[in-house]
């Protein structure tokens, strides 16, 4: 190019250039022309001049680009045509390509409607639609409209294809769907302090509302709900233990409801065990714990509980044991001393807070009221002669060891020549001679007392009388 200056900027845009030959070599009187001579599989436009004596008129519009090859068919019909969706203005329609193109490629649809009784079909769209599915726009709402479809290829418009029944613009009723893609999960996994969005696409007529709960439990504060017409999310921040849960999202609209539940697992420590108590204090200084396991596990299975212990006035716990059980005996505690007891359970992101019993426990021996175990004599009724020793032998128990004393109707019985008493740690037993006068008919009684410090009470269990015949 000339004339053009130096350090300046040009911008050139490159032109589509047409080149048309005259393929008459004069003027056809006809308003048809068979073109000769083409070059096979190339494809040509065409436009038509007229001539007159004043000289040669403006080109018509340029065809379509034509394809020399073999002689082709029209389409064949689309062999489905249906109604999608209609509003009290519009009517959706969807169709299935045709089965046979031609042989050509198919270059768009001609959409056709008639009202009511007519008979006369009108074309909708003024241009050919190149996909399967067109909305026809403004419908009077309530008529009845039939439409019917049509291929066209480079060699023409094809057969039709009619909707089976009449439609109406009216709005339709549709109950709440959920689109769900491969990328769609029901469960999601997350470390404490982390974040998760639950989400859902979802479609109906009107358009539903969407409501997020959480089962056993509110939403927390960190949490955020977002709808839109299509969409909806819970996002969780900073997630902990109590975030673990199922989430359910219902999606209503006045044609019904859909619901999807999902389920957060926050990996954390797990919550401090439940109920730590005190279940019995043995004569050995040890102390049985019992407790419940924690409400929430941290998202992972509980691997044990660690047991400490602190004597009743310091400051420092000791880890006094391990256990796998919801149950441990603490051992070699010093007689006397008050301890107090706390356990923390343990998942694979760690230790839960401590969990401390309610109150101190002081370890001496404890108390079991007395008890006379009669089940081993077979009879209450004793019948001996006169003259005779006979023995009466009862199981006792009771902590510390009962005090046991005998007694013939009211009267104390002490060792004599002629009564025996023996008492050890879990029996006692009574040796005496009958004498006819004196204890014909009369009853033998045994009484095991103890005295109980911490409340200052004497209980005593009086045995079942042991009545004598001769």
């Amino acid at each position: 190019m000339k004339d053009l200056s130096e350090k300046t900027s040009y911008f050139f845009q490159k032109k589509t250039v047409r080149f048309y030959k005259i393929i008459s070599k004069k003027p056809i009187v006809e308003c048809a022309h068979k073109v000769l001579h083409l070059t096979e599989d190339m494809e040509y436009e065409f436009r038509v001049m007229a001539v007159n004596d004043a000289g040669v008129g403006t080109p018509s519009n340029i065809s379509l680009p034509i394809k020399a090859a073999e002689p082709k068919d029209i389409p064949c019909a689309p062999s489905v045509v249906c109604v999608s969706d209609s509003s009290n203005s519009s009517i959706s329609l969807e169709w299935s390509r045709p089965a046979e193109d031609g042989g050509m490629e198919i270059l768009g649809y001609i959409i056709e409607m008639v009202t009511g009784d007519e008979t006369e079909w009108k074309r909708v769209n003024p241009e050919l639609v190149p996909v399967t599915n067109y909305t026809v726009m403004g419908l009077q709402t309530g008529v009845q409209y039939r439409f019917r479809i049509a291929a066209v290829n480079h060699v023409g418009r094809g057969e039709e294809k009619e909707t089976l029944e009449p439609a109406q613009a009216v709005d339709r009723l549709v109950a709440p769907q959920v689109d769900i893609d491969a990328n769609f999960k029901q469960t999601h996994i997350v470390k404490a302090g982390g974040s998760v969005c639950l989400g859902i696409h979802f479609r109906g007529k009107p358009i539903p509302t969407a409501t997020w709960v959480k089962e056993e439990g509110e939403l927390s504060t960190f949490s955020e709900v977002t709808t839109t017409d299509g969409y909806t999310s819970l996002s969780l921040d900073s997630c902990s233990r109590n975030d673990t849960g199922k989430y359910t999202v219902n999606v209503q609209n006045s044609s019904g409801t859909k619901t999807i539940t999902f389920t957060v697992k926050v990996m954390d420590t797990p919550g401090p065990p439940q109920n730590v108590a005190l279940k019995e204090v043995s004569r050995d200084n040890s102390v049985l714990l019992g407790w419940v396991k924690p409400e929430h596990d941290g998202g992972s299975r509980i691997q044990g509980y660690i047991i400490e212990a602190k004597p009743k006035g310091t400051d420092k716990w000791v880890v006094v044991g391990t256990t796998q059980n919801l149950f441990y005996l603490v051992q070699r505690l010093n007689k006397g001393d008050e301890y107090d007891f706390s356990v923390k359970a343990k998942n694979e992101s760690g230790l839960s807070k401590p969990k401390e019993t309610l109150a101190s426990v002081v370890v001496k021996e404890p108390h079991i009221e007395p008890a006379a175990d009669l089940s081993e004599i077979p009879n209450q009724l004793i019948t001996s002669s006169s003259g005779k020793t006979f023995t009466i032998d009862v199981p006792i128990s009771g902590r510390p060891a009962p005090k046991v004393t005998w007694k013939l109707e009211e009267m104390r019985l002490k060792n004599t020549d002629r009564v025996t008493i023996k008492v050890t740690k879990d029996r006692t037993k009574l040796l005496t001679a009958v004498t006819v006068k004196e204890q014909r008919g009369k009853n033998f009684s045994v009484n095991s007392s103890h005295n109980l410090v911490t409340t200052n009470l004497i209980l005593q269990l009086q045995a079942t009388s042991f009545k004598l015949l001769c």
